[in-house]
């Protein structure tokens, strides 16, 4: 039985993180960060925080994030 996770994509409105957002939206089936099993967010570390407070308020901590860096810094983010 294969089980499948319900993606959420997320990104910062720059420029960079909306372009890549573009070249990410037909590569899996996303869905509302309010459903999602794991959550990819596009941007820097502060939008990386904002994203993880988001999932706090909605009291949904145990959700994972994977951070694909596209600020400047990125202490937070993968490559």
């Amino acid at each position: 039985m294969t089980t499948y996770l319900r993606r959420a994509l997320v990104a910062s409105p720059t420029a960079q993180a909306q372009a890549a957002r573009a070249s990410l939206a037909d590569a899996w089936d996303w869905c509302p960060i309010e459903q999602a099993d794991v959550v990819i967010a596009l941007g820097g570390d502060g939008f990386m925080l904002q994203t993880l407070h988001t999932l706090l308020d909605m009291r949904r901590a145990s959700v994972p994030v994977f951070g694909m860096n596209l600020g400047t810094v990125g202490f937070l983010m993968n490559e």
